[in-house]
């Protein structure tokens, strides 16, 4: 697909068929994501690719059960918030193939600057604001668009993140930070395509 209607058919898809992904439309996905740019080259990340049934449940009762201990005590109404809440956190419990992404600490040259070094990668991560975010991000949308190339449905998850230290146990991760979920599979209904935005709404232009 021309890559300037790509982006526009990239969408959000929260309903999946439970057919699987093929291997190789799942590996060029893959191979599209870390084809992003990352600080330094460091490739900061690690991508684990859950398909097991029985893990994906694991993760959506842990996340269930992390928002009712947040939230114990509730008005009626606010419990129907919960349920909302519930229900966009755990997307992915639907979908086929799970993306769990993860981000791994890096050094660079500023470091060697920093006198303090038992704090160097909180101070750098406070100047930089954050950059081995801001490369799975980039990880995230190419793998969001190499899903959409290949007629895919694909949704980019943060409110399960409020299991985070749960979902790390169950997926073993090892000196890693899990930073978000990607759920990825064949849609039940093809989505629309999104409409360009006015950039007055968004951009200024300083010349």
């Amino acid at each position: 697909m021309e890559f300037s209607k790509l982006v526009y058919a990239r969408r959000t898809v929260r309903r999946f068929k439970s057919e699987p992904v093929s291997k190789p439309a799942l590996e060029k996905i893959l191979h599209a994501g870390l084809a992003a740019p990352s600080p330094n080259n460091s490739t900061p990340w690690a991508i684990s690719v859950v398909t097991s049934a029985d893990v994906i449940k694991k993760m959506h009762k842990a996340v269930d059960d992390k928002l009712d201990k947040l939230f114990p005590k509730l008005k009626p109404e606010q419990k129907e918030t919960l349920d909302k809440v519930k229900l966009f956190s755990s997307v992915f419990a639907n979908a086929p193939v799970v993306l769990a992404v993860f981000s791994k600490p890096y050094t660079a040259p500023i470091y060697d600057l920093i006198n303090d070094k038992e704090h160097a990668a909180e101070q750098v991560a406070e100047w930089r604001r954050h950059p081995e975010l801001q490369a799975t991000g980039a990880m995230v949308q190419n793998m969001l668009l190499a899903a959409t190339e290949a007629g895919l449905g694909s949704c980019w998850i943060s409110g399960a993140l409020v299991a985070r230290t749960e979902l790390e146990k169950i997926l073993g991760a090892s000196g890693q930070h899990l930073e978000t979920l990607v759920a990825i599979g064949h849609y039940e209904t093809a989505p629309k395509a999104k409409e360009a935005v006015d950039l007055k709404k968004f951009v200024k232009y300083i010349e």
